[in-house]
């Protein structure tokens, strides 16, 4: 039943308790009293807004691949991509590369800025980018 109430907020997250009860067989107040215990467990983290980034001047989606050499921390590129509100995600990963940046920039100069920045820190050894045509699936 919470997996069901999930997938209608993930839909949806301001549509009302009675509306999802009356779609998973429950009352609004059920649906209410399921939503807070799955927010008090840490299930449900939080709600969103989703953006058109475009409209923001912001259309340009890109995945950056990030390589960064050993050193003792990665403290300095920690501290640039939380400051840089081009970089929408990051993800510390496992194998070839260090890092996966989700960027979000207004064209093609702007990314290159962007790139320019990254590759002075230190620890960046290189960079790989894809610049995304069409976006496929985002379900976050």
């Amino acid at each position: 039943m919470d997996l069901a109430i999930l997938e209608h907020l993930r839909e949806d997250a301001r549509r009302p308790y009675a509306a999802i009860g009356r779609d998973v067989g429950l009352t609004g107040p059920a649906v209410f009293a399921r939503t807070r215990r799955m927010e008090s467990a840490g299930v449900i983290r939080g709600y969103r807004v989703a953006v058109d980034q475009a409209a923001l001047g912001r259309g340009l989606m890109a995945v950056v691949r990030v390589v960064t050499r050993p050193t003792p921390t990665d403290a300095p590129f920690e501290e640039f991509v939380l400051q840089e509100p081009r970089i929408v995600e990051c993800y510390d990963v496992d194998g070839e590369d260090s890092f996966f940046l989700k960027v979000r920039c207004a064209d093609p100069l702007d990314l290159q800025s962007l790139l320019v920045r990254i590759r002075a820190l230190p620890a960046v050894q290189r960079t790989i980018t894809n610049i995304v045509l069409k976006p496929m699936k985002e379900t976050e």
